[in-house]
């Protein structure tokens, strides 16, 4: 049988072999080695010492190596990007092989074409949406001309022919169709009003609906007097009373007011302890007394 070469107790072997082993401590334990004479030359022990020597060499070849690479670490700037000098040695080889420079130019001609279709596109997507912006604006001015246009030659209109006697709602209707043609909107003192077009003389709604009612044109719109009292053909008469005031809000008779006498109606406002004419014409009710 083969001998252990280290055992914890001498009663572990023939006691003929006794004399073959030797006493050593092993740390804080004693253990008996056995005695041999050209161990080195084992085949199993050759082996060791072997890889031995082989993860020695390795070792002082990596110490190396690594010695090198600090080396070169140490003149590399900071910003050093490995992926980026990669590219670089590729591009100098490139250069190297192809010395007409075919090669890169094909890459700057195929990159600049990337670029450019991307900013192409990038600029169509923002060229429709400011057309989707534009015509949504259009559509919203559009919409508020409109509304414009009807509260200030619609409305006042309506308001300057039934002031004049013209009553009856289907010549109401008639006589708006005719006469707003006539009439456009136009910016005076910072604030939009209406006034008849300039080849119509250019005077307000009122003053000119007033004159129009006394023509043989606009004559057939009034309604006939009822009495000797009923207003017939003249315009009603209207008081001083301060439309602008709690008592007497009225927001047709301040419309009327600001385009026949734009001085008594900012009397009137003031009176009313509205700051402008501009805030008592916006404000919804009067101002509590």
């Amino acid at each position: 049988m083969a001998l252990k070469a280290i055992v914890d107790a001498l009663a572990d072997v023939p006691e003929s072999l006794h004399g073959e082993y030797k006493e050593q401590k092993i740390g804080d334990k004693t253990v008996y080695v056995l005695d041999l004479e050209g161990v080195d030359s084992h085949p199993a022990v050759v082996n060791l010492k072997t890889a031995h020597e082989r993860v020695k060499a390795d070792k002082t070849k990596l110490a190396g190596d690594l010695a090198a690479a600090n080396a070169k670490l140490k003149v590399l700037p900071e910003d050093f990007d490995p992926d980026e000098y990669e590219r670089l040695r590729a591009e100098e080889a490139i250069r190297i092989n192809d010395p007409t420079g075919g090669d890169v130019r094909k890459q700057v001609e195929t990159a600049t074409a990337a670029v450019k279709s991307q900013y192409e596109a990038k600029l169509a997507k923002q060229k429709k949406d400011f057309e989707t912006e534009i015509a949504e604006r259009d559509g919203k001015i559009t919409a508020l001309d409109s509304d414009l246009r009807k509260r200030l030659v619609t409305d006042g209109l309506t308001t300057a022919l039934t002031e004049a006697g013209v009553t009856a709602p289907p010549f109401i209707k008639a006589a708006r169709a005719l006469l707003e043609p006539g009439v456009e909107v136009i910016e005076e003192d910072g604030i939009r009003v209406a006034k008849m077009k300039a080849d119509l003389g250019g005077d307000d709604i009122a003053k000119y609906v007033a004159n129009w009612v006394q023509s043989d044109e606009g004559k057939v719109f009034v309604a006939p007097a009822k009495g000797g009292d009923a207003p017939g053909n003249q315009r009603p008469r209207t008081t001083d009373t301060n439309p602008f005031s709690k008592a007497g809000w009225n927001k047709t008779e301040q419309g009327r007011l600001l385009r026949t006498d734009r001085r008594k109606a900012e009397s009137f406002a003031q009176a009313a302890g509205f700051k402008t004419l501009d805030a008592a014409v916006a404000a919804r009710e009067a101002i509590a007394a």
